[in-house]
């Protein structure tokens, strides 16, 4: 898991600690909001809509070429480690092409990040997406899939023959499957309507297993959104 929710205690797994935080979270309610840490950026929970056009502000910036100046320095470090309030979060895969930071013009603390091959929402990234959100008061979720992404074009090939693969790899596939066989049966480029099924699939899955991104979507506190980067043009194109 790429993204980690803080600095955990020493001899206290990533297991254990994000099974305690979501447990004092539920405690108190499916949506309740522990005391954060203090934030010097944090500021009034931004709106999902909102944080949506800051994200895409961003990313025109980075595709004009006119990025605005991030804080990397010392001071900006010693700020952020205080605390954090991510404005948004991303679900994303571990391609090394498709960083989200640098693709929304992002500094450090903006983004709450989740990365493995695939974009897929398994249970590392559902659990880290519901810290997220219960805990850091994040509004808007992206599920960022990419053009000619491996995972994908693997599942494909793992859904047309029988492959033999290691079975930590094997296993990893078996989410994206579903989407490689819905687009072999649609027929076209089957990759990228894998890709884009795959994209789909796992923003649903994120209301459909958790009932804390479930409740915070259909209370309006919460949205997530597909979106798919081109590798080509290097657009990050929304999906309905």
């Amino acid at each position: 898991m790429n993204a980690c929710p803080c600095c955990r205690p020493t001899g206290l797994g990533r297991r254990s600690f994000l099974g305690a935080a979501a447990l004092a979270s539920l405690a108190a309610g499916p949506l309740a909001t522990p005391a954060r840490a203090a934030t010097p950026a944090a500021g009034p929970r931004m709106a999902p809509d909102q944080a949506l056009a800051k994200l895409m502000a961003g990313h025109a910036r980075y595709l004009a070429g006119a990025p605005v100046p991030v804080a990397h320095g010392a001071e900006a470090r010693a700020a952020r480690a205080a605390g954090q309030a991510p404005f948004a979060a991303i679900l994303g895969c571990a391609d090394s092409r498709a960083a989200p930071e640098l693709l929304f013009n992002t500094g450090l603390g903006e983004l709450f990040v989740v990365r493995n091959a695939g974009n897929v929402a398994d249970t590392g990234a559902v659990g880290s997406l519901e810290y997220a959100v219960a805990n850091l008061g994040v509004s808007l979720i992206m599920v960022l899939g990419h053009e000619r992404c491996g995972a994908a074009d693997a599942a494909v090939a793992a859904a047309r023959a029988r492959l033999s693969l290691p079975p930590q790899l094997s296993d990893m596939l078996q989410p994206i499957i579903p989407s490689a066989l819905a687009a072999l049966r649609a027929g076209g480029d089957v990759l990228d309507g894998t890709i884009r099924a795959n994209i789909a699939r796992s923003a649903a899955r994120l209301v459909e297993v958790s009932p804390v991104l479930s409740a915070a979507s259909t209370a309006g506190r919460l949205r997530i959104v597909g979106a798919r980067y081109d590798l080509d043009d290097e657009g990050v194109t929304l999906m309905s």
